[in-house]
């Protein structure tokens, strides 16, 4: 049975699963390729003029920026002007659905680049922290502090039910057992980003990677205005991301990537633990001899009964 978009709607298994992530992600980069010929094409989004800026200032709704009348008028602009008009009024930046489908892709590939280099996903123990509905490949473990929604202000809009459920400064993992952890648009929402990064640490084999999303507060909003339960806690920018890093985290982790995102609305952060990384292996306590080659050396549990 087919859908109207020609995916099937039987329950998928996992190479199902994996073909329907492609498909999305394929159309979705499609999307943007097409809005990208459409500004080369000259139509519709140009730059922001000055008048144009001074019509915004008095017809958008800058109570509620992500308003769908504000994308509307905003979308002929170019993202660079937009950015540049979010700076100059302290506002949110937008964009049209296509560009934020791509910018949300491009932080998934980016967060994942924190997987230590020469394995495959399937290879490896990789966890998702502060997921939200965001299940960015099969071989991920969600992990989050709520399951569905609890009604709590600057919680995520929607969830995964099989997420572990954990505070991100108190992970149940034993230490050195993870090969890599991802947190998009999860570590402003901790008030000391520092003291979690170096938990997240402890339970990292050596060379493993951290790969973060964060926001950019000048595109976004001032943490120092968010009444929210669990909304922002600090300012996060590449700058200041750099400065921690140098004041307290140098010493433990190599910086691989910081800031090479395309869009000013969020940058990437991949830190390494040093070492040198020992992937997963099935030890032989597992599955040195088989059952025939037990019962023969007489190790085999339950065969004397079998016998009698």
């Amino acid at each position: 049975m087919k859908s109207f978009l020609g995916l099937s709607t039987v329950p998928l298994n996992k190479n199902g699963f994996q073909m329907m992530i492609t498909w999305a992600r394929n159309f979705a980069l499609e999307c943007y390729r097409r809005l990208q010929d459409v500004r080369r094409r000259g139509e519709p989004q140009r730059d922001m003029t000055p008048e144009d800026e001074e019509n915004l200032r008095k017809t958008l709704n800058f109570s509620f920026m992500a308003d769908a009348q504000n994308i509307r008028m905003m979308s002929c602009f170019t993202p660079e002007s937009r950015e540049e008009f979010a700076v100059k009024t302290g506002s949110l930046v937008l964009y049209p659905p296509a560009e934020a489908i791509a910018i949300k892709l491009q932080e998934e590939e980016a967060a994942l680049r924190a997987a230590p280099k020469g394995y495959s996903l399937k290879q490896l123990n990789g966890i998702n922290i502060g997921c939200g509905d965001r299940r960015i490949s099969e071989y991920l473990t969600p992990v989050d502090i709520m399951r569905e929604d609890e009604g709590s202000s600057g919680a995520h809009h929607a969830f995964l039910k099989d997420a572990i459920l954990a505070n991100p400064e108190d992970l149940p993992f034993k230490l050195e057992s993870l090969d890599y952890i991802v947190a998009l648009h999860m570590l402003e929402h901790v008030s000391d980003p520092v003291a979690v990064l170096m938990h997240w640490g402890s339970v990292l084999k050596p060379g493993g990677g951290i790969g973060l999303i964060l926001p950019d507060y000048r595109y976004t909003w001032n943490a120092a205005g968010d009444q929210s339960q669990f909304g922002h806690k600090w300012n996060s920018s590449a700058e200041i991301f750099r400065r921690l890093f140098t004041e307290a985290l140098a010493d433990h982790f190599e910086m691989e990537v910081i800031d090479t995102l395309p869009r000013k609305i969020s940058f990437d952060v991949v830190l390494r633990k040093k070492g040198t990384f020992v992937p997963f292996s099935i030890s032989n306590a597992t599955s040195l001899n088989s059952g025939a080659q037990l019962a023969a050396s007489g190790k085999m549990i339950g065969n004397s009964e079998v016998q009698t």
